[in-house]
Protein backbone atom coordinates (compact mmCIF):
# COMPACT_ATOMS: atom_id res chain seq x y z
CA UNK A 1 0.00 0.00 0.00
CA UNK A 2 1.47 3.26 -0.99
CA UNK A 3 4.12 4.14 -3.52
CA UNK A 4 7.86 3.88 -3.61
CA UNK A 5 10.43 1.36 -2.56
CA UNK A 6 9.36 1.54 1.10
CA UNK A 7 5.75 0.40 0.58
CA UNK A 8 4.48 -2.65 2.47
CA UNK A 9 3.53 -5.72 0.45
CA UNK A 10 0.94 -8.17 1.65
CA UNK A 11 3.31 -11.14 1.69
CA UNK A 12 6.23 -9.65 3.56
CA UNK A 13 4.86 -9.79 7.11
CA UNK A 14 5.30 -6.10 7.74
CA UNK A 15 9.00 -5.82 6.93
CA UNK A 16 9.87 -2.47 5.39
CA UNK A 17 11.43 -2.58 1.94
CA UNK A 18 14.63 -0.70 1.27
CA UNK A 19 16.84 -0.22 -1.71
CA UNK A 20 20.44 -1.34 -1.25
CA UNK A 21 21.52 2.21 -0.61
CA UNK A 22 19.26 2.84 2.38
CA UNK A 23 18.28 -0.49 3.89
CA UNK A 24 17.97 -0.54 7.64
CA UNK A 25 20.52 -3.06 9.01
CA UNK A 26 18.25 -4.46 11.73
CA UNK A 27 15.31 -5.01 9.38
CA UNK A 28 17.61 -6.49 6.77
CA UNK A 29 19.08 -8.94 9.27
CA UNK A 30 15.67 -10.19 10.34
CA UNK A 31 14.63 -10.47 6.70
CA UNK A 32 17.70 -12.40 5.60
CA UNK A 33 17.86 -14.76 8.59
CA UNK A 34 14.17 -15.49 9.04
CA UNK A 35 12.42 -14.72 5.76
CA UNK A 36 14.79 -15.57 2.92
CA UNK A 37 15.66 -19.12 3.81
CA UNK A 38 12.84 -20.83 1.94
CA UNK A 39 10.90 -18.12 0.07
CA UNK A 40 13.48 -17.65 -2.63
CA UNK A 41 11.04 -16.94 -5.44
CA UNK A 42 9.19 -14.11 -3.70
CA UNK A 43 12.03 -12.14 -2.17
CA UNK A 44 11.07 -8.43 -2.34
CA UNK A 45 14.60 -7.10 -1.83
CA UNK A 46 16.47 -5.84 -4.88
CA UNK A 47 19.70 -7.52 -3.77
CA UNK A 48 18.00 -10.93 -4.29
CA UNK A 49 19.51 -12.38 -1.13
CA UNK A 50 17.20 -15.38 -1.23
CA UNK A 51 18.86 -16.95 -4.28
CA UNK A 52 21.53 -18.54 -2.14
CA UNK A 53 22.02 -21.99 -0.73
CA UNK A 54 21.15 -22.38 2.93
CA UNK A 55 23.47 -24.32 5.22
CA UNK A 56 23.03 -22.79 8.70
CA UNK A 57 26.11 -22.67 10.87
CA UNK A 58 25.04 -23.81 14.30
CA UNK A 59 26.87 -24.80 17.45
CA UNK A 60 24.24 -26.00 19.91
CA UNK A 61 26.46 -28.67 21.38
CA UNK A 62 29.83 -28.04 19.87
CA UNK A 63 32.24 -30.95 20.15
CA UNK A 64 35.09 -28.97 18.63
CA UNK A 65 38.37 -28.96 20.42
CA UNK A 66 41.17 -26.49 19.94
CA UNK A 67 40.84 -22.73 20.05
CA UNK A 68 38.97 -21.19 22.97
CA UNK A 69 38.03 -18.29 20.70
CA UNK A 70 34.66 -18.73 19.02
CA UNK A 71 34.62 -15.30 17.30
CA UNK A 72 37.84 -13.92 15.87
CA UNK A 73 38.37 -10.67 13.99
CA UNK A 74 41.67 -10.29 12.18
CA UNK A 75 42.76 -6.84 10.96
CA UNK A 76 39.19 -5.90 10.07
CA UNK A 77 38.69 -2.57 8.27
CA UNK A 78 35.26 -1.09 7.49
CA UNK A 79 34.59 2.20 5.70
CA UNK A 80 31.28 4.00 6.15
CA UNK A 81 30.18 7.49 5.28
CA UNK A 82 32.61 9.79 7.09
CA UNK A 83 33.85 7.07 9.45
CA UNK A 84 36.26 4.15 9.37
CA UNK A 85 37.21 1.16 11.48
CA UNK A 86 40.85 0.32 10.86
CA UNK A 87 42.69 -2.93 11.52
CA UNK A 88 40.37 -4.20 14.25
CA UNK A 89 41.56 -7.44 15.85
CA UNK A 90 39.42 -9.01 18.55
CA UNK A 91 38.80 -12.45 20.02
CA UNK A 92 35.68 -13.55 21.91
CA UNK A 93 36.09 -16.61 24.10
CA UNK A 94 33.64 -19.49 24.01
CA UNK A 95 30.88 -19.11 26.59
CA UNK A 96 31.92 -15.61 27.63
CA UNK A 97 30.11 -12.29 27.62
CA UNK A 98 32.40 -9.82 25.86
CA UNK A 99 31.27 -6.20 26.06
CA UNK A 100 32.43 -3.63 23.53
CA UNK A 101 32.25 -0.30 25.32
CA UNK A 102 33.01 3.24 24.28
CA UNK A 103 31.50 6.68 23.75
CA UNK A 104 28.64 7.24 21.32
CA UNK A 105 29.84 7.39 17.73
CA UNK A 106 32.99 5.34 18.29
CA UNK A 107 32.08 2.61 15.79
CA UNK A 108 30.74 -0.11 18.09
CA UNK A 109 27.50 -0.70 16.18
CA UNK A 110 29.33 -0.55 12.85
CA UNK A 111 31.64 -3.34 14.02
CA UNK A 112 28.69 -5.45 15.18
CA UNK A 113 26.97 -5.00 11.82
CA UNK A 114 30.17 -6.00 10.01
CA UNK A 115 30.31 -9.23 12.02
CA UNK A 116 26.67 -9.92 11.14
CA UNK A 117 27.38 -9.31 7.46
CA UNK A 118 25.35 -6.11 7.21
CA UNK A 119 28.39 -3.95 6.44
CA UNK A 120 30.86 -4.49 3.65
CA UNK A 121 34.42 -4.87 4.90
CA UNK A 122 37.42 -3.51 3.04
CA UNK A 123 39.91 -6.02 4.40
CA UNK A 124 40.44 -8.55 7.14
CA UNK A 125 38.75 -11.76 8.22
CA UNK A 126 35.89 -12.86 10.46
CA UNK A 127 36.19 -16.38 11.88
CA UNK A 128 33.50 -18.32 13.73
CA UNK A 129 34.65 -21.53 15.42
CA UNK A 130 37.71 -21.38 13.17
CA UNK A 131 35.63 -21.13 9.98
CA UNK A 132 36.06 -18.10 7.72
CA UNK A 133 32.63 -16.44 7.43
CA UNK A 134 33.87 -13.13 6.01
CA UNK A 135 31.97 -13.53 2.73
CA UNK A 136 29.19 -15.76 4.03
CA UNK A 137 25.59 -14.50 3.53
CA UNK A 138 23.92 -13.00 6.59
CA UNK A 139 21.40 -15.79 7.11
CA UNK A 140 24.06 -18.50 7.05
CA UNK A 141 26.29 -17.08 9.79
CA UNK A 142 24.39 -18.53 12.73
CA UNK A 143 24.12 -15.41 14.91
CA UNK A 144 21.16 -14.34 17.00
CA UNK A 145 20.82 -10.55 17.08
CA UNK A 146 18.96 -7.99 19.14
CA UNK A 147 19.28 -4.51 17.60
CA UNK A 148 19.03 -1.34 19.63
CA UNK A 149 15.52 -0.56 18.40
CA UNK A 150 14.52 -4.24 18.97
CA UNK A 151 12.70 -4.44 15.58
CA UNK A 152 9.60 -5.98 17.20
CA UNK A 153 6.71 -6.30 14.71
CA UNK A 154 3.99 -4.14 16.32
CA UNK A 155 1.03 -5.67 14.44
CA UNK A 156 1.91 -9.21 15.53
CA UNK A 157 1.19 -10.78 18.90
CA UNK A 158 3.95 -11.71 21.33
CA UNK A 159 3.57 -15.36 20.35
CA UNK A 160 3.77 -14.53 16.63
CA UNK A 161 6.89 -12.43 17.19
CA UNK A 162 8.63 -15.26 19.03
CA UNK A 163 7.47 -17.92 16.54
CA UNK A 164 8.73 -15.72 13.74
CA UNK A 165 12.22 -16.31 15.07
CA UNK A 166 11.92 -20.11 14.83
CA UNK A 167 9.67 -20.42 11.76
CA UNK A 168 12.58 -21.34 9.52
CA UNK A 169 14.84 -22.68 12.23
CA UNK A 170 15.28 -26.19 13.60
CA UNK A 171 11.61 -26.89 14.41
CA UNK A 172 9.39 -27.76 11.49
CA UNK A 173 5.71 -28.04 12.37
CA UNK A 174 3.31 -25.61 13.93
CA UNK A 175 2.88 -27.49 17.21
CA UNK A 176 6.62 -27.67 17.81
CA UNK A 177 6.94 -23.96 17.07
CA UNK A 178 4.17 -23.18 19.53
CA UNK A 179 5.74 -25.40 22.22
CA UNK A 180 9.08 -23.70 21.69
CA UNK A 181 7.46 -20.27 21.98
CA UNK A 182 5.74 -21.25 25.24
CA UNK A 183 8.98 -22.63 26.64
CA UNK A 184 10.89 -19.46 25.82
CA UNK A 185 8.06 -17.22 27.04
CA UNK A 186 7.91 -19.04 30.38
CA UNK A 187 11.66 -18.73 30.80
CA UNK A 188 11.53 -14.99 30.19
CA UNK A 189 8.40 -14.37 32.27
CA UNK A 190 6.14 -13.30 29.39
CA UNK A 191 3.91 -16.38 29.00
CA UNK A 192 0.90 -14.37 30.16
CA UNK A 193 1.49 -11.91 27.30
CA UNK A 194 1.51 -14.39 24.39
CA UNK A 195 -1.78 -13.21 22.88
CA UNK A 196 -1.14 -9.51 23.45
CA UNK A 197 -0.22 -7.31 20.49
CA UNK A 198 3.36 -6.13 20.62
CA UNK A 199 2.27 -2.53 20.20
CA UNK A 200 0.66 -2.72 23.66
CA UNK A 201 3.80 -3.86 25.50
CA UNK A 202 5.93 -1.86 27.91
CA UNK A 203 9.62 -1.28 27.22
CA UNK A 204 10.75 -4.11 29.47
CA UNK A 205 8.20 -6.52 27.97
CA UNK A 206 9.32 -5.63 24.45
CA UNK A 207 12.90 -6.31 25.50
CA UNK A 208 12.01 -9.78 26.75
CA UNK A 209 10.13 -10.54 23.54
CA UNK A 210 13.17 -9.48 21.50
CA UNK A 211 15.42 -11.78 23.55
CA UNK A 212 12.96 -14.67 23.21
CA UNK A 213 12.78 -14.24 19.44
CA UNK A 214 16.58 -14.08 19.18
CA UNK A 215 17.15 -17.20 21.30
CA UNK A 216 14.30 -19.35 19.99
CA UNK A 217 16.10 -20.59 16.82
CA UNK A 218 18.74 -22.22 19.03
CA UNK A 219 21.85 -20.29 18.04
CA UNK A 220 24.52 -20.05 20.70
CA UNK A 221 26.09 -16.83 19.45
CA UNK A 222 24.19 -13.76 20.63
CA UNK A 223 25.00 -10.24 19.43
CA UNK A 224 23.38 -7.38 21.37
CA UNK A 225 23.43 -3.71 20.38
CA UNK A 226 22.76 -1.58 23.49
CA UNK A 227 19.67 -3.66 24.25
CA UNK A 228 18.81 -1.96 27.55
CA UNK A 229 19.59 1.67 26.72
CA UNK A 230 15.96 2.82 26.63
CA UNK A 231 14.97 1.29 29.98
CA UNK A 232 14.98 2.87 33.43
CA UNK A 233 17.59 1.73 35.95
CA UNK A 234 15.40 -0.65 37.94
CA UNK A 235 14.21 -2.48 34.83
CA UNK A 236 17.74 -2.60 33.40
CA UNK A 237 19.16 -4.36 36.44
CA UNK A 238 16.44 -7.01 36.38
CA UNK A 239 17.32 -7.80 32.78
CA UNK A 240 21.05 -7.84 33.57
CA UNK A 241 20.45 -10.72 36.00
CA UNK A 242 18.21 -12.44 33.46
CA UNK A 243 20.84 -12.20 30.72
CA UNK A 244 23.50 -13.72 32.98
CA UNK A 245 21.12 -16.59 33.78
CA UNK A 246 20.48 -17.16 30.07
CA UNK A 247 24.22 -17.10 29.35
CA UNK A 248 24.82 -19.81 31.93
CA UNK A 249 21.78 -21.94 31.08
CA UNK A 250 22.39 -22.05 27.32
CA UNK A 251 26.18 -21.64 27.37
CA UNK A 252 25.80 -18.55 25.21
CA UNK A 253 28.71 -16.69 23.70
CA UNK A 254 27.69 -13.03 23.83
CA UNK A 255 29.18 -10.00 22.11
CA UNK A 256 27.43 -6.89 23.36
CA UNK A 257 27.72 -3.20 22.57
CA UNK A 258 27.20 -0.67 25.38
CA UNK A 259 28.20 2.82 26.43
CA UNK A 260 27.01 2.26 30.01
CA UNK A 261 30.09 1.59 32.15
CA UNK A 262 28.17 0.07 35.07
CA UNK A 263 26.27 -2.23 32.74
CA UNK A 264 29.44 -3.33 30.97
CA UNK A 265 31.28 -4.29 34.15
CA UNK A 266 28.23 -6.08 35.56
CA UNK A 267 27.61 -8.26 32.51
CA UNK A 268 31.06 -8.74 31.03
CA UNK A 269 33.66 -11.40 31.47
CA UNK A 270 35.88 -9.45 29.08
CA UNK A 271 35.80 -5.78 28.06
CA UNK A 272 37.09 -4.01 24.96
CA UNK A 273 37.25 -0.22 24.93
CA UNK A 274 36.65 1.34 21.51
CA UNK A 275 37.23 5.06 20.88
CA UNK A 276 37.12 6.74 17.46
CA UNK A 277 37.12 3.47 15.56
CA UNK A 278 40.10 2.00 17.42
CA UNK A 279 40.12 -0.68 20.13
CA UNK A 280 42.42 0.77 22.79
CA UNK A 281 42.27 -2.01 25.37
CA UNK A 282 40.95 -5.56 25.71
CA UNK A 283 41.26 -7.69 28.84
CA UNK A 284 39.40 -9.33 31.68
CA UNK A 285 37.00 -6.79 33.10
CA UNK A 286 38.79 -6.51 36.45
CA UNK A 287 42.08 -5.66 34.76
CA UNK A 288 40.48 -3.07 32.49
CA UNK A 289 38.83 -1.52 35.55
CA UNK A 290 41.98 -1.44 37.67
CA UNK A 291 44.57 -0.65 35.00
CA UNK A 292 43.35 1.57 32.15
CA UNK A 293 45.97 1.35 29.42
CA UNK A 294 46.20 4.95 28.24
CA UNK A 295 44.87 8.46 28.77
CA UNK A 296 41.98 8.00 26.33
CA UNK A 297 40.66 4.98 28.24
CA UNK A 298 41.11 6.68 31.62
CA UNK A 299 39.21 9.76 30.43
CA UNK A 300 36.39 7.62 29.06
CA UNK A 301 36.03 6.01 32.49
CA UNK A 302 35.87 9.49 34.03
CA UNK A 303 39.01 9.08 36.13
CA UNK A 304 40.01 12.52 37.45
CA UNK A 305 43.13 11.73 39.47
CA UNK A 306 45.81 11.64 36.77
CA UNK A 307 49.20 13.25 37.34
CA UNK A 308 52.64 13.51 35.77
CA UNK A 309 55.80 12.57 37.65
CA UNK A 310 59.53 12.06 37.14
CA UNK A 311 61.36 8.87 38.13
CA UNK A 312 64.04 9.79 40.68
CA UNK A 313 65.12 6.42 42.06
CA UNK A 314 64.43 2.79 42.85
CA UNK A 315 63.96 1.16 46.25
CA UNK A 316 63.40 -2.57 46.63
CA UNK A 317 60.22 -3.35 44.67
CA UNK A 318 59.28 0.27 44.03
CA UNK A 319 60.17 3.12 41.74
CA UNK A 320 60.31 6.49 43.46
CA UNK A 321 58.88 9.40 41.48
CA UNK A 322 58.51 13.09 42.22
CA UNK A 323 55.11 14.57 41.37
CA UNK A 324 55.38 18.33 40.99
CA UNK A 325 51.59 18.77 40.82
CA UNK A 326 51.15 17.17 44.25
CA UNK A 327 54.49 18.42 45.58
CA UNK A 328 55.37 14.99 46.95
CA UNK A 329 57.24 11.77 46.26
CA UNK A 330 55.21 8.79 45.06
CA UNK A 331 56.15 5.12 45.42
CA UNK A 332 55.12 3.01 42.39
CA UNK A 333 55.29 -0.81 42.44
CA UNK A 334 57.66 -2.20 39.82
CA UNK A 335 54.98 -4.57 38.49
CA UNK A 336 53.04 -1.58 37.14
CA UNK A 337 55.68 -1.35 34.41
CA UNK A 338 55.68 -5.07 33.59
CA UNK A 339 53.83 -4.61 30.29
CA UNK A 340 55.80 -1.55 29.22
CA UNK A 341 58.31 -2.00 26.38
CA UNK A 342 61.07 -0.59 28.63
CA UNK A 343 61.36 -0.03 32.34
CA UNK A 344 61.63 3.68 33.13
CA UNK A 345 65.04 5.29 33.39
CA UNK A 346 66.00 7.71 36.13
CA UNK A 347 64.83 11.13 34.99
CA UNK A 348 62.13 9.81 32.65
CA UNK A 349 58.58 11.17 32.80
CA UNK A 350 55.54 9.04 33.51
CA UNK A 351 51.80 9.55 33.90
CA UNK A 352 50.11 7.77 36.78
CA UNK A 353 46.67 7.80 38.31
CA UNK A 354 44.30 6.31 40.85
CA UNK A 355 40.55 5.82 40.88
CA UNK A 356 38.60 8.07 43.25
CA UNK A 357 37.11 5.11 45.11
CA UNK A 358 40.56 3.66 45.86
CA UNK A 359 41.80 6.60 47.94
CA UNK A 360 41.60 6.26 51.72
CA UNK A 361 40.95 9.09 54.17
CA UNK A 362 42.74 8.07 57.37
CA UNK A 363 41.30 8.61 60.82
CA UNK A 364 43.66 10.85 62.86
CA UNK A 365 44.08 8.19 65.55
CA UNK A 366 44.90 5.49 63.00
CA UNK A 367 47.51 7.22 60.86
CA UNK A 368 50.41 4.80 60.59
CA UNK A 369 53.47 4.38 58.46
CA UNK A 370 52.22 4.10 54.89
CA UNK A 371 53.55 4.97 51.46
CA UNK A 372 52.09 7.90 49.55
CA UNK A 373 50.54 9.84 52.44
CA UNK A 374 49.30 13.34 51.67
CA UNK A 375 48.12 15.94 54.16
CA UNK A 376 45.79 18.77 53.24
CA UNK A 377 42.25 20.05 53.64
CA UNK A 378 38.83 18.94 52.49
CA UNK A 379 37.51 21.60 50.11
CA UNK A 380 34.01 20.33 49.31
CA UNK A 381 31.69 17.38 49.95
CA UNK A 382 28.99 16.40 47.45
CA UNK A 383 26.47 13.76 48.50
CA UNK A 384 24.66 11.62 45.95
CA UNK A 385 22.58 8.79 47.36
CA UNK A 386 24.77 6.00 48.76
CA UNK A 387 28.10 7.68 47.95
CA UNK A 388 29.75 11.05 48.48
CA UNK A 389 32.38 12.83 46.41
CA UNK A 390 35.05 14.68 48.38
CA UNK A 391 37.39 17.27 46.89
CA UNK A 392 40.75 17.26 48.67
CA UNK A 393 43.53 19.85 48.30
CA UNK A 394 47.04 18.70 49.34
CA UNK A 395 49.27 21.07 51.29
CA UNK A 396 51.53 23.30 49.19
CA UNK A 397 49.77 22.26 46.00
CA UNK A 398 47.21 23.74 43.62
CA UNK A 399 46.08 20.29 42.47
CA UNK A 400 42.77 18.82 43.57
CA UNK A 401 42.13 15.15 44.31
CA UNK A 402 38.71 13.55 43.93
CA UNK A 403 37.71 10.92 46.50
CA UNK A 404 34.54 8.82 46.37
CA UNK A 405 33.37 7.10 49.54
CA UNK A 406 30.26 5.13 50.52
CA UNK A 407 28.06 6.79 53.10
CA UNK A 408 28.66 4.15 55.79
CA UNK A 409 32.43 4.79 55.62
CA UNK A 410 32.00 8.54 55.49
CA UNK A 411 29.79 8.54 58.59
CA UNK A 412 32.68 7.10 60.64
CA UNK A 413 34.92 10.02 59.67
CA UNK A 414 32.39 12.87 59.87
CA UNK A 415 34.42 15.13 57.54
CA UNK A 416 33.52 18.77 57.00
CA UNK A 417 34.67 21.40 54.51
CA UNK A 418 38.01 23.04 55.47
CA UNK A 419 38.80 20.17 57.83
CA UNK A 420 42.42 18.98 57.84
CA UNK A 421 42.86 15.39 56.69
CA UNK A 422 45.43 12.80 55.68
CA UNK A 423 44.87 10.57 52.68
CA UNK A 424 46.67 7.54 51.26
CA UNK A 425 47.27 6.89 47.57
CA UNK A 426 47.77 3.18 48.08
CA UNK A 427 50.59 1.92 45.83
CA UNK A 428 48.74 -1.28 44.94
CA UNK A 429 45.85 0.81 43.58
CA UNK A 430 47.94 3.07 41.34
CA UNK A 431 48.14 2.60 37.58
CA UNK A 432 50.63 3.89 35.01
CA UNK A 433 49.44 5.08 31.59
CA UNK A 434 51.31 4.44 28.40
Amino acid sequence: MGKGNRRIRGHNHGIRLYGDENRDPADCYIHETLYCRHRRHCCPYPHNCCNRSYDPLRSKTSDKKGSDFVIELKDLSVQTKGFALKDISLTVQTGSCHVLIGPTGSGKTTLLEAILGLRKIQKGKILLDGKDITDMPVHERGFSYVPQDLAIFPHLSVEENIVYGIRYGTVSNKKDRYDEAIKMANLLGIAHLLKRKAVDLSGGERQRVALARALAPGHRYLLLDEPFSSLHEGMKKGLWFLLKELQKKYRLTILMVSHNIQEAFFLADFVSVMINGVIHQTDKKDLVYLYPLNLEVAKFFGIKNIFKAEIIGKENNYYKAYCRELNTEIMLPIYLFANSPDHPLIGSSITFGIRSEHIIILRPDLVMRRENLLTGIIKEIYTSGPVSTIIFEPDNSNALIEIVMPEFALSKLSPKPLMAATISLRPERLFVLR
